[in-house]
């Protein structure tokens, strides 16, 4: 019986990863590309949906080239609340993506918590109203986006995640899906039903229409178009998670008891649930993935800056990067008293403030 090899995506903030692994797990070969973050105002943050979808064919191409194996399927774990809107007729993106970053609309999150709708978004998707999720964003690509609307109102427009967007694109436009762990992070997603809550939909004025089928996360779902990948066609698209999530589970964790930290531009603690729970200390509950074993919960702390901290410090002090600054940091034994607070895209867990700004203090 031959060995089977899967290529698993990793399709993150500042690159895209990706490796071939064998059937044993050994991995056979891995690829990166870059990937450029636009800030055109302050407290904006964007990227290139098409850049995204150019990094992940790269990364492939470049496994593809150095391997001579068959691939018997594609996984893929992604930045998580990222949005990316496309008109479904030309299969283009009608705005830059949204990053997860972006604080854009903390001032409409803020008016509809003053308006009393928090309660009922967080009871329906474990999810406190913040600019974090794209339920806000695609709010704000409704009213300032032109075309929007009338692609809304004749049925083609698409909204959805960064794996959205990919297996659109792998697939040729086939498949217009979504896994349950990616869905948990938009704030349209009722996380007991696992259905999307049009209640929610009115609340921020966005079209349930536009948004894609939700399905486990290990479903099939869907294969390669010809085309679309250096690998050619009928490859099977067989897994789907949010990057954190994809953490929680490659560590192994299995049951409540173990929390998972990781560390990336921003950091997410996460650890399982019994059962689906409500924090009342600011965490976010959320779905950690879905399988033929059932929905499986979880509670999240999101911190919205870490290791991009450490790159804007050594830019700050003119250092040629990170390792510079950690290397500085050992010639002296503490701080002082200096104090960092890297506020730089507002405060996640447990504070949510999108108003929070970085500070420098003790100097």
């Amino acid at each position: 019986m031959s060995t089977r090899h899967i290529i698993a995506i990793d399709q993150g903030t500042t690159n895209t990863k990706a490796i071939l692994v064998d059937g044993s797990g050994t991995v056979i070969a891995k690829a990166s590309a870059p990937l450029k973050s636009h800030y055109p105002r302050p407290g904006w943050a964007e990227q290139s949906a098409d850049d995204i979808w150019a990094s992940v064919q790269m990364v492939i191409a470049e496994i593809h080239n150095a391997t001579a194996v068959d691939v018997d399927g594609i996984a893929i774990a992604n930045q998580r609340e990222t949005l990316v809107v496309w008109d479904a007729t030309t299969g283009q993106p009608i705005a830059p993506a949204i990053l997860w970053q972006c604080r854009r609309t903390a001032t409409a999150c803020a008016q509809l918590i003053r308006d009393g709708a928090n309660p009922a978004v967080t009871k329906s998707t474990g999810l406190s109203i913040n600019a974090l999720f794209p339920a806000s964003k695609l709010a704000w690509v409704m009213e300032n986006i032109a075309g929007a609307k009338s692609l809304a109102a004749g049925g083609q427009l698409r909204a959805g995640t960064v794996d959205s967007w990919l297996l659109y694109k792998l697939t040729g436009g086939q498949t217009f899906a979504t896994d349950h762990s990616n869905a948990s992070r938009t704030q349209l997603f009722d996380t007991a039903s696992l259905t999307w809550d049009d209640t929610l939909c009115d609340v921020f004025g966005v079209p349930l229409s536009a948004l894609p089928a939700p399905r486990p996360s290990d479903s099939l779902f869907g294969h390669t178009a010809d085309g679309t990948t250096a690998l050619g066609p009928d490859i099977p698209i067989l897994a789907m998670m949010g990057d954190s999530h994809a953490a929680l589970y490659g560590h192994g964790v299995r049951k409540p008891g173990l929390v998972k930290a990781t560390y990336g531009t921003g950091s997410s603690l996460m650890t399982l649930t019994s059962q689906r729970i409500m924090s009342s200390h600011g965490l976010s509950s959320t779905i950690a993935w879905s399988d033929r074993h059932g929905t499986a919960y979880a509670l999240e702390g999101n911190i919205t800056v870490s290791a991009q901290a450490a790159a804007f410090a050594a830019t700050m002090l003119g250092l040629a990067d990170a390792q510079a600054l950690s290397d500085l940091a050992q010639t002296v034994e503490d701080s002082a008293g200096v104090t960092f607070v890297p506020a730089l895209a507002g405060l996640g867990a447990p504070h949510w403030n999108d108003n929070a700004t970085g500070t420098i203090s003790g100097m």
